[in-house]
C-alpha cells in the first residue's frame, strides 16, 4: 500500500492538467474501432451493390473495398480536425 493519495496528476486522457502531448493523435482502441466500422460498412456496401444493381461480384467487391478504405480515412480526418480545434 505505497500509493500516494495526494497526487496532483490527472488521470483522464482529455484532462488538460496532465499536459499530455498526444491529444491530437488517434489512440489504438479508437483506430481498431474505426477500422472495424470501415470493414462492416464496406461489406454492407458490397452486399447492397450486388443486391440492388445486380452487378458482378467484382464490382461489388471493388465497391466494398473503396468504402472500407475511404470511410475510416474520412472518420480519422474528422477526429483529428476536431481535436486540433480545441
Amino acid at each position: 500500500m505505497s500509493a500516494v493519495q495526494g497526487s496532483t496528476h490527472g488521470s483522464g486522457a482529455g484532462n488538460p492538467s496532465t499536459g499530455n502531448e498526444n491529444d491530437g493523435k488517434i489512440r489504438k482502441f479508437e483506430a481498431v474501432i474505426i477500422l472495424l466500422v470501415g470493414m462492416v460498412a464496406g461489406m454492407a456496401a458490397g452486399i447492397a451493390k450486388r443486391m440492388m444493381d445486380h452487378s458482378s461480384y467484382f464490382e461489388a467487391i471493388v465497391s466494398g473495398v473503396v468504402v472500407g478504405f475511404a470511410l475510416p480515412g474520412f472518420i480519422i480526418m474528422i477526429i483529428k480536425y476536431v481535436r486540433n480545434q480545441s
